[in-house]
């Protein structure tokens, strides 16, 4: 069956976190250019670029479960206080990790120094 190209990754590592969620949502993803990797630096890097490659029914599916990671990643890159212990916590917690108790969602969160 055909396939279309959807990603390419400087690190197999990347891909294959990538492969693997869209895996778990049921699309069957094939993984090319993976054993180039080992040559980074001995052939040009833009030749050890790891590819996903999908069926095109499942294109749509895996840019809404992309969509929804980055989402998460910024919402994780934020920082909320906790109400009943002041303690800093992830923006993507529902509860506090150091008492325990629910973090308020509507507050706007404070973005974290890097």
């Amino acid at each position: 069956m055909k396939r279309v190209q959807f990603s390419v990754h400087r690190t197999v590592g990347e891909a294959r976190l990538l492969a693997g969620t869209l895996e778990a949502e049921g699309m069957s993803v094939q993984v090319r250019g993976e054993s180039l990797a080992p040559l980074t630096g001995e052939i040009p890097s833009g030749e050890t670029w790891v590819e996903l490659w999908l069926h095109p029914e499942d294109v749509e599916q895996a840019r809404a479960v992309v969509a929804e990671l980055r989402e998460n990643q910024e919402e994780a890159s934020r920082t909320v206080e906790c109400p009943g212990c002041r303690e800093e916590n992830p923006g993507n917690f529902e509860l506090c990790w150091s008492c325990g108790v629910e973090l308020p969602r509507g507050l706007r969160p404070r973005l974290r120094a890097v």
